[in-house]
C-alpha cells in the first residue's frame, strides 16, 4: 500500500488532507479490524471538511473486514474515548486533526477498553494486506451523547450550581457538541465564546496549552467578573482553565485541585500518574496529601498506560489532557470541569483561592527549539550539568534538578526541535537559566 510513513505519528496518524485520504481511512479500519479481532467497532468524526468522507470510508473498511459498526458521527474525543469503552465494543476510530489547521485531517485508532493502538502495528498491518470478508457487517447509527452526559453527572455528584457564573470558550472546535447540553442541563449560567464548529479556527487556535491563545478569554472572565473561565481543544480531550482573576492554570496544576476533591471525597489510598515534565507544586502537594505520584513518559497514551499498569486512579498532563479509572483510564473534559465545579463548591473559596499555593513557582511552559544535532546537544548538556545536579532524570528526555530550580529537555519525534521548560523559584533565575540553556541549545 503507497501511503506515507510520515503521517503514523507516535499517538495518532495525522497528515495533510491529500495524504489522510479516504483510501488510507479504509485500509486502517481493516487494519484495526484485523488487529483487535473486533466484532463491534465506533466510529467518529470531528467537523472538518474530509471528515465525512474519511468516516463514511472507514465504515466501509470496518464492514468489509466483517465488523459490525457502530457509527455515532459527529462527536468530541471525550465522547469518543466514552463509548469506545463500552462492554461489547472491540475497537474504536475517531476523525480528527485535533487542533491541526483547517489543511490537516487524521485518524486516532483504540481497541477494547478505548486502550491505544499502536500507530507502527496499523502501518505494518496495513503493509500486509488481508482479505475482505465476503460476509459484510452491519451499521448502527448510535446516539451516544446523554448516556455520556448522564454517567459524568452521576459520577460527580454535582451539588447545585445555580449561582455560580462561567465562560467557555470552545475555539470554534467539538466542544460544543457535549458541554452545551451538559450546562443547560446543570443550570449554571454560562456564556460560550466561538461555538460555531468551524475547522478553520478563524478566531484562534483551539489549543488550551498556549497561553496566547487564551487571550479573549481572559478579557471576558474579568469584563464580566465571571467566577472562572474554561476552553476546549479542537477535538475536545483537553480542557485549560482560567481563575476568576484572569490568571491561567497549567494542567499539573488543576490536576492538584483533582487529587484534593478525590482524596476529600473518599479516596484515601489515591494514585496520581503524570509525566516527568510536570512542576514541583503538583510533587509538593501530592506530598502533603499523604498521596503516591506514579511517573510516566511524556503523552497521553503513555499516562494512560502507565495508569493500568499501576492502577492508578487520576492522572494528568501540564497539556490539560486529565484521565479517569472510571472512564477507563481516559480523557473526558466534561467529568472534568463538574469535579473542579464541585471541589469549588465543597470547599466553599474560588479557583483563584485554591490555587494560590500552587503558583510560588515559575514555569517558563515549553518552547521549541530548532536544533541541527539533537542528539549532540542533549550529550553537551548532560557533561554540562550533571555533576551540579541534585538528580538527573533520562526517562523521557533529560530532566536534571537543582537547589532552587529545575529543568526538562527533550527531542521531537517528527521536527528537528528539542522542547525545553524551566521552572525556578524566582522568575528572575528562571529567565536566567532558561536564556543560559537556549544559548546553548543554539
Amino acid at each position: 500500500m503507497n501511503f506515507p510513513k510520515n503521517v503514523f505519528k507516535s499517538y495518532d496518524i495525522r497528515g495533510l488532507l491529500d495524504e489522510i485520504t479516504p483510501e488510507l481511512a479504509r485500509e486502517v479500519a481493516k487494519a484495526v479490524v484485523r488487529l483487535t479481532d473486533a466484532k463491534t467497532v465506533v466510529i467518529g468524526r470531528d467537523m472538518r471538511e474530509t471528515s465525512e468522507g474519511l468516516i463514511e470510508a472507514a465504515i466501509q473498511g470496518a464492514l468489509e473486514q466483517g465488523a459490525n459498526v457502530q457509527d455515532i458521527g459527529l462527536c468530541s474525543s471525550s465522547m469518543f474515548n466514552y463509548a469506545a469503552s463500552r462492554e461489547g465494543v472491540g475497537a474504536g476510530m475517531m476523525i480528527t486533526a485535533s487542533h491541526n489547521p483547517s489543511e490537516y485531517n487524521g485518524i486516532k485508532a483504540v481497541r477494547s477498553e478505548s486502550r491505544p493502538i499502536s500507530t507502527q502495528n496499523i502501518w505494518d498491518e496495513i503493509q500486509k494486506g488481508g482479505n475482505s470478508n465476503v460476509d459484510s457487517g452491519t451499521v448502527t447509527e448510535k446516539d451516544i451523547l446523554q448516556e455520556y452526559l448522564n454517567e459524568c453527572i452521576e459520577l460527580a455528584d454535582l451539588p447545585d450550581v445555580s449561582d455560580m457564573h462561567v465562560i467557555v470558550d470552545f475555539g470554534n472546535g467539538m466542544g460544543p457538541v457535549s458541554m452545551m447540553p451538559l450546562l443547560d442541563k446543570i443550570g449554571i449560567k454560562h456564556e460560550v465564546m466561538y461555538e460555531e464548529l468551524d475547522a478553520r479556527f478563524p478566531n484562534h487556535e483551539a489549543n488550551p496549552a498556549k497561553i496566547e491563545t487564551l487571550t479573549d478569554l481572559i478579557a471576558k472572565v474579568k469584563e464580566t467578573g465571571a467566577d472562572f473561565g474554561i476552553a476546549t481543544d479542537g477535538d475536545a480531550d483537553r480542557i485549560g482553565f482560567v481563575d476568576g482573576d484572569g490568571d491561567v492554570l497549567r494542567g499539573d496544576q488543576i490536576l492538584a485541585l483533582l487529587a484534593k476533591y478525590k482524596k476529600d471525597t473518599g479516596n484515601e489510598n489515591l494514585k496520581v500518574t503524570a509525566p516527568v515534565n510536570v512542576g514541583w507544586a503538583l510533587d509538593e502537594y501530592i506530598k502533603e496529601l499523604g498521596l503516591e505520584r506514579i511517573e510516566s513518559k511524556i503523552g497521553w497514551s503513555n499516562v494512560s498506560q502507565k495508569m493500568r499498569e499501576v492502577g492508578s486512579d487520576l492522572g494528568g498532563e501540564t497539556s490539560s489532557h486529565f484521565f479517569f479509572k472510571e472512564f477507563s483510564y481516559r480523557e473526558a473534559i466534561d467529568y472534568t470541569f463538574l469535579l473542579i465545579l464541585s471541589e469549588i463548591k465543597r470547599s466553599g473559596k474560588s479557583l483563584a483561592e485554591l490555587s494560590a499555593h500552587l503558583r510560588d513557582l515559575h514555569n517558563s511552559g515549553e518552547v521549541n527549539i530548532e536544533v541541527e544535532d539533537k542528539d549532540a546537544v542533549l550529550q553537551a548538556v548532560k557533561g554540562r550539568y550533571t555533576d551540579e545536579a541534585k538528580s538527573m532524570n533520562d526517562l523521557d528526555g533529560i530532566r536534571f534538578d537543582f537547589e532552587d530550580w529545575w529543568f526538562i529537555m527533550r527531542p521531537s519525534n517528527t521536527e528537528p526541535v528539542l522542547r525545553l521548560t524551566v521552572e525556578a523559584r524566582s522568575e528572575e533565575l528562571m529567565k536566567e537559566k532558561a536564556a543560559e540553556l537556549s544559548e546553548m541549545m543554539k
